[in-house]
This record gives C-alpha cells, structure tokens and sequence, in this order.
C-alpha cells in the first residue's frame, strides 16, 4: 500500500540537508549537555504570544504553571500545592512559598494574578486565550492564597491552568511590565528549572540549570534546542552525537534506532490530525455538501498503514480517543468516492473546483506525506487542492489575523470538548472557522456544567451536529515517537510536551 500511494500521490524522502550539520562540539555537547532537534525554533519567548508546541517545549523549561501533568497524563501541583472550590464559581488555589524568578522576583499571588490579568485583556489578543477566557477575575486572598472567579461553573479549570495552555505559564510582573512585555518576549525570565542562555533565531536556543530551582536543580547542566526541519537531518545529528532528543521520529526507522548508541520511546499522543475548512469565506466549503463529500473522499486508513505503519489511532470526531465525552461507537465517515462525487454534482460542482490547502512542512511527523497523500485522493474526485507550504512564523501571523483560507491542516490537542470544539468550532473563537448558533449553545452549556454525566450527553447532542455538518475532516491520533541517546532516561509526555525536569544521563 506504501508504494501504491507513493506511486500515486508522490509522497517523497526527504533528504538530508548537509547545511544543518553543525559541529558536535559547538555548544560543549556531553554528558552534562542535553540536544533537543525538533521541526521548528521558538515564536516568542513570551508564553501568552504564541500557539506552537515547539515553542511550549522551550519556555516549559523556563516557566512553570501552576498545575502541571505527570507522565501518566495527571494533573499534579506546580506553583500551586493545593485547590479546592469554596463555591461553584470559585477556584481557590494555595501556592508555594519560597519561589523565585530568574531575576530574583518573588513568586506570589500578585505575580498570578499580573500574568492572568495580561493574558485576559481583550486587547492583548493571547493567541490561546479560548483555554482561559472564562476566568473573568484574578483575586489576591493574601500572599500566597488567590481565588479565579467564572461566571458559570467552569469544569475544565485544571487543563485550562496547566502548562500546555500557554498564557497559564506565570511570568514576574515587574520585568514584563517595564516594557510592555518585549523584554520578555526577546529575553524570558521565569521560575524553571532552565534559565535562558541566548536565543539565536532560527537556529537554537541555549539553556542553564537553575541551581535555585524550587523542584531541586536539574541533573543537567545545559539544554539546547535546536530548529532542524528535515526530519532525516535531526536523525543524522541523533546518529552522530549531535542530539540527545530528536523529535518525531518515523516508524520505519524505529528499528534502525534501537542499537548500542541510540533508542527509541514512543507513547500514543492526544493530538489530532485533521483537515479545517475554511466555511466564512465564499468558497465551496461552505456548503455542508461539499464537505461532506471530502469527508467520502479520503482514505484515511489507507494512509495510516502505508505511512504510520498503522500506528495512529484513527478519530470519528475531532477530539482525542481518550478524551472526555469521546464515544467508542462513533464512526468516521467511510471511504466512498462514488458518493463523495455524487455530493459535489448536487452542490453544483460536478467537475470539481481549486481550493488553497495550507500547512507547515515538518511541524508534524510525516505531515507534508499525509497532506500529499490527501490531495491525491481529492483529486480522484475532481478538487484541486493547491498545497501552500508556509513557514511556522508566517503560520502564526496568519493565524493572528484569522487568515487561514480554504483548506488547512492545523493540528491541535486537549483532552476535552471544551479545550477542542469550543476553540475550533465556536462562533467567533479565535481558532475557528465556523459558525452554528446551535452548536454554540449545546458548547455554552458543556462547559458551564459540572457534572459529568450532564456533560457527556450535552456533547452527544454536539457531536451529532458536528458529524452532520462536517467543518472538519477527522483523520487520526499520530503515535508521538522520539529518538534518544542510549545513555538518557527520559519520559515522554502524552500531550508532546517536552518535561526535562527529570532527565538525565
């Protein structure tokens, strides 16, 4: 099957880009220096002005939350030790005593609440503002106590208050605030286990152990992260020396991995591989129709076995299969393109139509592949989809500016509805590209709920409309698989979060 789409569907090698190779020795590489090679450098060094995973692995070393996730996916204390809920509308969180920033700040209940005030502020425009924005007051109860206020209930306040929420990293409020947050955008300041080195675009990104770390200082001494693209150069740099973590490695090259020198550590992920449509522009897609028949038109399964060696787990609905609400029984649309071609000559597109599908090229393991593979299907039912590689920062500046038009393959995570189709589907969230005041409502009331059996078959209800309506084509759960120096313990995190917390040689 491999072949047939390769010959089909031109899904390439890419090779190795012998510019990349850096000397070994550049940044002191050894036992007390840790190399991450990932896809992509960092955004902004400032938590609340980005939405890119490669990014978050950076600052998480840098920043803390005030709740973090262990490596079985729990929620555990951070910056805070305990919470409770004094009322349905409060969440009051005690925090730990005797933190420090880099700079020396002290950490405290005023320093959350600056950070939340920040990142709440219609006009910062936090890019992932939708994890927290029903946190409607940050209140100081004494130094070290503060309560979050909502005006519904707000089940989801933990995964929205962890680190995999961006704006939730707590930042010093006197080093942001002296310049409006550029100093921090270009120079972060944090209460991490890393302090920041230097920052050199494009290329890498230098760290030191904090030897004040309220968690106990690291085993390692420096952490570099560095922005390799070309997944064969990252596997080059693990096989030389040159890297301790290389990201999202392929499954064909797992055996290759598994020697003296290097290893492999896979765990299932919660991110979603789909595509978005594009439905508040006058295109195609805005009928219900022709989505439906992209839906029909896509071999997904054919596409994980030939180029995940069917390792993903394939999604009947945007939402992680181990998320809350997800329903085993719900089943994706099937692979049928007599159907799919049926739909587009009753929407009036008989002979197909052109549509720009934009991504990145190596944000994701074997996306540019499986956007390839993609197009080739659609073609077969008469829709020219015209790839548009773009890099991440163009990604996220037209992100800023809502411009992802016609097709696009995002990405995302979040193990609940509210922290996935509020963003993604939400009329007027700064993530989505879709509007059903239906929806919107049935949205409103889940995440406003408490209990959990109220809320799933709220999201029952949800998930009927969606599969109807179709604003998305759910394709799978990737496998998140890493590449390591044989010496390093390390645990990789389901959410892709890289924790170095506890690594070492």
């Amino acid at each position: 099957m491999r072949d047939i789409l390769r010959r089909h569907f031109m899904v390439g090698t890419l090779g190795v880009a012998a510019s990349a190779l850096l000397p070994i020795g550049a940044w002191g590489q050894g036992p007390s220096t840790l190399v991450v090679a990932q896809a992509a450098d960092a955004y902004s060094m400032d938590p609340a002005k980005h939405s890119a995973f490669p990014t978050a692995n950076i600052l998480f070393q840098i920043y803390d939350g005030l709740v973090t996730q262990d490596e079985q996916g729990n929620i555990v204390p951070a910056l805070a030790t305990e919470w409770s809920n004094p009322d349905s509308l409060t969440w009051r969180f005690k925090l730990r005593q005797g933190v420090k920033f880099h700079n020396g700040e002290v950490f405290n209940a005023a320093a959350v609440k600056y950070t939340f005030d920040r990142a709440l502020d219609p006009n910062f425009k936090a890019p992932y503002y939708s994890r927290i924005s029903q946190i409607k007051a940050v209140n100081v109860v004494d130094d070290y106590t503060v309560d979050f206020k909502t005006d519904k209930p707000f089940p989801t306040m933990l995964l929205s208050l962890y680190e995999g929420s961006f704006p939730a990293l707590i930042v010093p409020p006197a080093y942001t605030a002296k310049s409006n947050g550029s100093d921090l955008g270009a120079k972060p300041i944090g209460t991490g286990p890393y302090r920041f080195v230097e920052w050199k675009k494009d290329d890498r990104v230098v760290l030191e152990a904090n030897p004040d770390y309220w968690g106990g200082k690291p085993a390692i001494d420096k952490v570099v992260f560095r922005a390799i693209k070309e997944t064969r150069t990252r596997i080059a740099e693990l096989e030389s020396g040159g890297a301790s973590i290389a990201v999202d490695i392929p499954p064909e090259d797992m055996p290759s991995l598994q020697n003296d020198e290097t290893k492999i550590a896979s765990v299932p992920s919660e991110f979603l591989y789909f595509l978005a449509f594009d439905t508040t522009r006058d295109t195609p897609l805005k009928d219900k129709r022709v989505r439906q028949a992209i839906n029909y038109a896509v071999d997904v399964d054919a596409i994980q076995q030939a180029l995940l060696n069917g390792m993903g787990t394939r999604i009947a609905l945007t939402l992680p299969s181990n998320g809350f609400g997800y329903d085993p029984a719900w089943k994706p649309y099937p692979y049928d393109p007599a159907k799919a071609k049926a739909l587009l000559a009753e929407a009036g597109y008989p002979d197909g139509f052109t549509i720009p599908l934009m991504t990145r090229k190596g944000r994701f393991m074997k996306d540019s592949e499986i956007v390839e593979a993609t197009v080739g299907f659609l073609a077969k039912v008469g829709i020219k989809a015209e790839i548009q590689y773009v890099e991440p920062g163009v990604w996220g500046q037209i992100s800023e500016k809502h411009g992802r038009e016609g097709i696009t393959f995002p990405g995302w995570s979040g193990r609940d509805p509210n922290l996935v189709w509020m963003p993604l589907l939400h009329t007027g969230e700064y993530q989505s590209y879709y509007s059903n005041p239906e929806l919107d409502k049935l949205l409103d009331a889940g995440a406003a709920t408490i209990d959990a059996n109220e809320r799933k078959a709220i999201y029952a209800k949800a998930a009927a409309i969606i599969k109807e309506d179709a604003p998305h084509l759910p394709m799978l759960q990737p496998p998140l698989i890493y590449g390591l120096d044989a010496r390093l313990t390390w645990t990789p995190r389901p959410d892709g979060m890289i924790d170095l917390r506890k690594a070492h040689f």
